[in-house]
């Protein structure tokens, strides 16, 4: 039996890692809950999965969930908030694995707490690897801590690593379903409204992660989160557009063997196998018809449309703070877009601005990723006023 403390249960990779719990109760139990906010949704989890912690963003979240647990006969779910909230649930002997699922850069410090817990730490929130990808490494090796990624490209990487040693790998290949502009001609660009950034042709996922997916700047977090997680060199890592999102990414290695992690696009495959590894469960997903999916397409990425790709390779050859900042500033500009404050074209344009005017430091602690954090939402936001 594992038990699992759940960070982002009320968001679409939550509700699948729930799901998927709940379908294999001899082996999984959710024993802790964390989200934003007390919604309907967040009560219906207390009650259903009894968790011994539900932790909130705020006091006053706090408040609303205790009130409205109040007259819910057997909860007795221990309600707190904050980080320190999140650090005390992730340091309780009950958790064998962490799951973290919270959006962006605010899913840092629990990455780096549940590592230095000595937790196990499957990993939906990108932007940690990506922002302190070293420091996370080192903490799970001190701690004897795995790191299992749930993004599915990334664990499609991790499984697909097994057919061979490190020294045999000629690179990573991630594949990228190309959101809805990859077909798109250039001066299309310049008219990309937010409706048309947050529609999608495959998932429905959150704001930011779609506006991502849009801009390819989510591949581009993807190519440092692989660098970070495996060990290799931009250089070695390459991208493609594959539309049918069937095969979620491949390794090619040195005697010419391509090796493809092909499934259902259902990321109750990833989050169930980050849960179980190294087995894997029964029946978890449906699995794919190959004479259904009749053909699979593979394009190159046209850089002159995604810049991010080679933006996110220059943080990575820069190194140091650089990671950090490109994805900080990346996660203010997309959010000024969603606020139509600024063009889809300017979100790349920005990012590069705010790296060309940062001057990068050492990363030795988590304190110095959080200065880097600050240093991004400083520069982003003179650059949103005009300073």
């Amino acid at each position: 039996m594992r038990n699992i403390f759940l960070a982002g249960s009320t968001g679409s990779i939550g509700r699948n890692a729930v799901n998927v719990a709940v379908s294999y109760p001899d082996f999984l139990a959710v024993k802790g809950i964390a989200a934003g906010h007390f919604t309907q949704e967040l009560k219906e989890q207390v009650i259903k999965l009894k968790p011994a912690y539900c932790v909130l963003s705020s006091k006053t979240e706090c408040a609303k969930a205790k009130e409205g647990l109040k007259n819910v006969k057997g909860v007795k779910t221990k309600l707190i908030f904050g980080e320190e909230g999140l650090h005390e649930a992730v340091s309780d002997g009950l958790f064998d694995v962490v799951l973290n699922a919270i959006s962006g850069s605010a899913g840092l410090l629990l990455s780096y707490r549940s590592l230095a817990a000595g937790k196990d730490l499957a990993l939906a929130n990108k932007e940690s690897m990506v922002m302190a990808g070293n420091i996370l490494n080192k903490t799970a090796k001190k701690h004897k801590a795995k790191i299992i990624p749930v993004d599915s490209e990334h664990s499609a990487l991790f499984q697909c690593l097994k057919s061979g040693v490190k020294q045999d790998v000629k690179k990573l290949i991630l594949t990228a379903s190309g959101g809805p502009f990859y077909d798109k001609d250039k001066n299309y660009f310049k008219n990309i409204t937010v409706d048309m950034a947050l529609n999608h042709p495959k998932w429905k996922m959150g704001k930011k992660i779609t506006v991502d997916s849009s801009t390819l700047a989510n591949k581009g977090l993807e190519i440092i989160e692989a660098s970070f997680l495996f060990g290799f060199k931009e250089d070695k890592i390459d991208v493609v557009i594959h539309p049918q999102a069937v095969v979620h990414s491949m390794v090619e290695f040195m005697d010419g063997t391509l090796i493809a992690q092909m499934g259902d696009a259902d990321m109750k495959g990833p989050i169930g196998y980050a849960m179980s590894y190294p087995h894997r469960f029964h029946n978890l997903m449906k699995p794919i018809d190959l004479t259904e999916v009749a053909k699979l397409e593979f394009f190159a990425p046209d850089d002159e449309k995604f810049p991010f790709l080679n933006i996110a390779r220059s943080s990575l050859r820069e190194g140091r703070s650089m990671p950090a900042v490109f994805c900080e500033a990346n996660e203010i500009f997309v959010n000024s877009f969603l606020n139509r404050k600024i063009s889809f074209n300017k979100i790349a344009q920005n990012v590069e601005s705010v790296m060309q005017k940062h001057k990068p430091f050492e990363l030795k602690t988590i304190e110095d990723v959080i200065e880097a954090k600050k240093q991004a939402e400083s520069l982003s936001k003179k650059l949103i006023s005009g300073i």
